[in-house]
C-alpha cells in the first residue's frame, strides 16, 4: 500500500528542504570565504560558561597546589560534565589529569613557542626609571593622564584571567577539543603566558559545555512554524480548490452533473473550475436531450407498434395453415420490440421518480411479499426479513427496483436453487440482500452489469437476454431513493446483489 502524501505536506517539505540547502550552501561559502572553524561555537553564552569554570578552576587549583589533589579535582569535573579534564604547561608537557596523548595537530596548539624571557633579553631592558627620553614624546605635563583601571581589571602582578583560546575536532577517533587558558599562582610568580586547560568530549556538545543545542532547535522550529504560517493561506487555497475540483469530477463521473467546481479564482485553478463547470454545464444538457429523445421515440413507437399487433391479428385470422409459422415468427419480433420500448419507458421515467412521489414508512416484509407473489412464482424464493424492519423511502421506486434484481434472477438462476432475500438494519441503514445460485457474472463484469444497453456475453440470446436496461433501472431507482447497490460473486457460486438504503430520520 502505498503512503498519500497531501499536496500540501510536499510543498512545504521541499521548501524545508530549499531552506537546509540555503542554509548549507551559505555556510559553505562563508567558510570558504573566512575560513570559520568550530571557534564560532564558542561564541556567547558557551564562552562565558567556560571563561567562568576556567576561573573557579584555576582558583581552586592555586588553593591545592599538590598535584595528587590537582588531579582528584580534575576527576571531579570529569564525572560532573562527562568530558576529560587536563593540564598541559606551555611547552606541551602534562602537568595534571588522567595521562593523555594528543593528537599533533591539537599539541601545536599546546605549545608556546615563543618561550619565557630568557636571562640575557632580562638584562639588557633598561629599568623603568633609567630609559632614555623619547625626544617625540611631549613634555609629561602635556601627555595624557592613564585612566585609572577599576579594581576588577588590574592585575596587580597575578595571574591573568581565563580566557578561550581553541576549539578543535580530530579523527580517529573522532573527539572535540576546547583550550582555556588560565593562570596559576604555585611555585614561584605567575608566567605571563599561562597554562592550557584542556576539555575533550566525544560529542560536540561536550556535556553542555561546548555548544548547547536547544536555542538553535529552537530556532528552527520557530523559523519552521513561521513558513507554515506564511505558506498555508497559498498552499490550503490550492489544495482545496484542487479538492473541490476533484470532488466535482468524481460526481460527473457517476452521472451526478449537478455539481460544480469551487468558486471562481484569478489563476489557472479558477480557470480549471470555469472549465469544469462549463463542461459538467454542457454535458448535463446533452444528457437532458438524449433522456428526452429517447424517450419520445419510445412513446412515439409504441402506437405504431400497437396498430401492427392489431393489423398482425387480422392477417393471423386470414391466414392459411401454410402461413400461420411465418405470422407467429411475426408476432414474436413485435412483442420482443415491444418488450425493449417498454423497458426503455421505465428507464425514461426511472430519473423523474424523485419528483413525482415522496416518501413515505412502510414494512419492507410487506413489499418484498407482493414484489415475490408477482415476479417469483416460477423459482423457489426464500425470504428472511424481520416483520418490524421498516424503511422510509419511495415505494415505487424500491419497489421496481426489487422486481427487476427478481425478475433477473429468476430469468438466468432459477433451476440452480433456492432465490434467498435477506435484510437487516445496521450502521443507519437498511441493506437487503437477494442472491441466487446461478451462473453468475465474469468478475470484470460486476461494475458493469448496471450501465445501460449492458449485457455479459453469457445474456446475449434471445431467449433469455433483454435489452440491458434491468439493471440499470434498478440502480436509478435506488440512487431516487437516496441508497446504492453493488453485485458481488457469491460462493460457492451465484450472484448477490446488494442494496442499502438510509434510515430516514
Amino acid at each position: 500500500m502505498r503512503l498519500r502524501i497531501p499536496l500540501y505536506g510536499k510543498v512545504m517539505f521541499w521548501f524545508v528542504v530549499n531552506l537546509a540547502l540555503v542554509a548549507a550552501l551559505a555556510a559553505g561559502f562563508a567558510r570558504m570565504q573566512f575560513r570559520l572553524g568550530l571557534d564560532w561555537l564558542l561564541a556567547g553564552p558557551a564562552r562565558q560558561r567556560l571563561e567562568a569554570m576556567g576561573e573557579v578552576i584555576a582558583s581552586e587549583l592555586r588553593d591545592k597546589p599538590k598535584k595528587a589533589v590537582w588531579n582528584r579535582l580534575l576527576a571531579h569535573y570529569e564525572a560532573a560534565h562527562g568530558a576529560s579534564f587536563t593540564l598541559f604547561r606551555n611547552d606541551g608537557i602534562q602537568a595534571a589529569g588522567e595521562p593523555l596523548q594528543p593528537p599533533p595537530e591539537l599539541m601545536d596548539k599546546l605549545r608556546d613557542r615563543r618561550g619565557p624571557p630568557s636571562q640575557a633579553q632580562r638584562e639588557l631592558r633598561p629599568p623603568k626609571g633609567n630609559r632614555p627620553p623619547n625626544d617625540n614624546q611631549p613634555p609629561p605635563e602635556l601627555r595624557p593622564r592613564r585612566e585609572e583601571r577599576p579594581p576588577e581589571e588590574k592585575r596587580d602582578g597575578g595571574p591573568p584571567p581565563a580566557r578561550t583560546s581553541f576549539m578543535l575536532r580530530t579523527e580517529n577517533p573522532v573527539r572535540y577539543w576546547v583550550g582555556l587558558h588560565i593562570g596559576l599562582t604555585h611555585d614561584g610568580p605567575p608566567d605571563a603566558r599561562p597554562v592550557t586547560l584542556l576539555i575533550m568530549s566525544e560529542r560536540i556538545t561536550g556535556g553542555g559545555l561546548f555548544f548547547d543545542p536547544l536555542p538553535w532547535l529552537g530556532l528552527g522550529a520557530a523559523a519552521l512554524v513561521l513558513s507554515a504560517l506564511v505558506w498555508l493561506p497559498i498552499v490550503g487555497g490550492i489544495t482545496r480548490a484542487i479538492r473541490r475540483v476533484n470532488t466535482a469530477a468524481r460526481s460527473m463521473a457517476v452521472g451526478r452533473l449537478v455539481v460544480r467546481g469551487p468558486a471562481p479564482r484569478r489563476d489557472e485553478l479558477g480557470e480549471l473550475g470555469g472549465s469544469v463547470n462549463a463542461m459538467a454545464a454542457q454535458l448535463g444538457d446533452l444528457v437532458d436531450r438524449q433522456r428526452r429523445l429517447t424517450a419520445d421515440v419510445a412513446h412515439e413507437l409504441c402506437s405504431p407498434i400497437a396498430r401492427m399487433q392489431r393489423a398482425l391479428g387480422i392477417v393471423e385470422q386470414r391466414a392459411t395453415p401454410e402461413q400461420a409459422s411465418y405470422i407467429a415468427k411475426l408476432d414474436g419480433e413485435l412483442q420482443h420490440m415491444a418488450r425493449l420500448v417498454e423497458e426503455v419507458l421505465s428507464f425514461s421515467k426511472s430519473a423523474t421518480l424523485p419528483a413525482l412521489a415522496a416518501p413515505e414508512d412502510f414494512p419492507l416484509a410487506d413489499l418484498v411479499a407482493e414484489v415475490v407473489a408477482r415476479e417469483g412464482t416460477d423459482a423457489r424464493v426464500e425470504v428472511r426479513i424481520p416483520a418490524a424492519l421498516h424503511v422510509c423511502t419511495i415505494r415505487e421506486s424500491l419497489d421496481r427496483a426489487l422486481s427487476n434484481v427478481l425478475r433477473n434472477a429468476v430469468r438466468y438462476a432459477a433451476q440452480g436453487g433456492p432465490i434467498e432475500i435477506h435484510a437487516h438494519s445496521t450502521g443507519g441503514a437498511t441493506e437487503i440482500a437477494i442472491r441466487d445460485h446461478g451462473p453468475g457474472v465474469p468478475t470484470e463484469a460486476l461494475e458493469k452489469i448496471f450501465e445501460p444497453f449492458y449485457r455479459p456475453e453469457a445474456a446475449r440470446q434471445r431467449t433469455t437476454g433483454g435489452a440491458g436496461l434491468g439493471l440499470a433501472i434498478v440502480k436509478r431507482c435506488i440512487e431516487a431513493c437516496g441508497g446504492s447497490v453493488a453485485a458481488a460473486l457469491a460462493e460457492p457460486g451465484g450472484l448477490s446483489v446488494n442494496i442499502r438504503l438510509p434510515q430516514q430520520p
